[in-house]
């Protein structure tokens, strides 16, 4: 009888167990990151299905969801908005701009990438909530595609130079400076990082982001396994200490980075050898440029205009003509392309 009694006992308590919330039953984090990890699940950082277990390597589809909830709390906005918002305002990947017109289905785009019967140059996409994340990050140029570009691998675990290069790829988003600082003289496993990484891992090195994993030698360890804390406390640390973040108050409108990006990618397609600027203006309705672009056995000129609200126009594709003049308020601009003048409407 007293056998019998335990063992319903032990029965129940199994029971009692199994129906606890997972919240309870998950690995807390290590002694080092518990702060930092709290800190950023306080700020809204870490979605709620990746809270818990918190040593175990995180996904490459649990780092497209803390990659698009990094911008999105420090935009201000829910997932949704930020996705709907940076694929209006800004480029997708390939630098081009969609609009309904394009699709004529009526969606957002958070629903577009949701929906599991619209289409996707990735081929194993999940089901669920992962995949209107990974949609989202794909298109805005933070992840990438495996071996032909095709395969995502949702479930397999980031390596730490993966996860260096899509913390960098996010925190250009909201600051294109270089913060790049040289490794080859420090780090003892430098030679064992991936061409790709190499950029990205400085940069992240270089803003404090990530450091080393050894407390006798500088070692990166770039195919080790990255945890579901160590992205937490990455992507906390971007948010309240990087040169541009949230906390700092100076992260500027979507709209006006779209517009700032736009500017930096024009002029930074210049080579090293005698390439120049001719001519810039800043308007109140966007910036004028005449460039002259050389180097690596090329040369061409372009006359671009950059609204602030919209796409990127191309005066002038052959030529960055000359006369440039701007009317006294600002909303016209007359230039010279082989003797004939032209007129364009700023404004308009």
């Amino acid at each position: 009888m007293i056998m019998k009694r335990i063992a319903s006992l032990a029965l129940s308590l199994v029971l009692l167990l199994g129906c606890l919330p997972a919240a309870l039953a998950t690995e807390g984090p290590s002694s080092w990151a518990e702060e930092e990890v709290n800190r950023a699940v306080e700020v809204g950082l870490v979605p709620q299905s990746i809270q818990g277990d918190w040593q175990q390597p995180v996904t490459r589809g649990e780092f497209a969801m803390l990659v698009i909830r990094y911008l999105a709390v420090t935009y201000g906005r829910t997932d949704e908005q930020l996705v709907n918002d940076y694929m209006t305002y800004c480029p997708d990947r390939n630098g081009e701009f969609w609009g309904e017109e394009d699709f004529g289905d009526g969606l957002t785009w958070w629903q577009r990438f949701s929906d599991e019967k619209s289409g996707s140059y990735l081929t194993d996409l999940p089901t669920g909530e992962q995949r209107a994340y990974i949609q989202s990050a794909y298109h805005m140029g933070l992840v990438n595609g495996k071996g032909d570009g095709t395969v995502y691998d949702p479930e397999g675990a980031i390596t730490r130079q993966e996860a260096a290069c899509l913390l960098a790829r996010a925190y250009e988003k909201l600051d294109p400076e270089d913060h790049r600082v040289a490794l080859y003289s420090s780090y003892t496993d430098y030679s064992a990082m991936a061409t790709w990484a190499v950029d990205s891992i400085s940069s992240m090195v270089g803003l404090g982001i990530m450091g080393s994993t050894s407390a006798s030698a500088l070692t990166f360890e770039p195919s080790g396994t990255y945890s579901r804390e160590q992205a937490a406390v990455t992507f906390l640390r971007l948010y309240e200490d990087a040169p541009v973040s949230a906390v700092k108050g100076n992260v500027i409108k979507l709209e006006e980075a779209a517009y700032q990006r736009a500017v930096w990618n024009a002029l930074h397609k210049l080579g090293v050898a005698d390439s120049q600027v001719r001519f810039r203006a800043d308007t109140p309705y966007g910036t004028v440029l005449a460039l002259e672009y050389s180097g690596m056995m090329q040369f061409y000129e372009t006359l671009l205009f950059i609204p602030k609200d919209g796409q990127t126009v191309t005066l002038s594709g052959q030529s960055a003509g000359e006369n440039w003049t701007l009317s006294a308020d600002q909303t016209t601009l007359t230039y010279t392309i082989d003797g004939t003048v032209y007129t364009a409407d700023l404004a308009t």
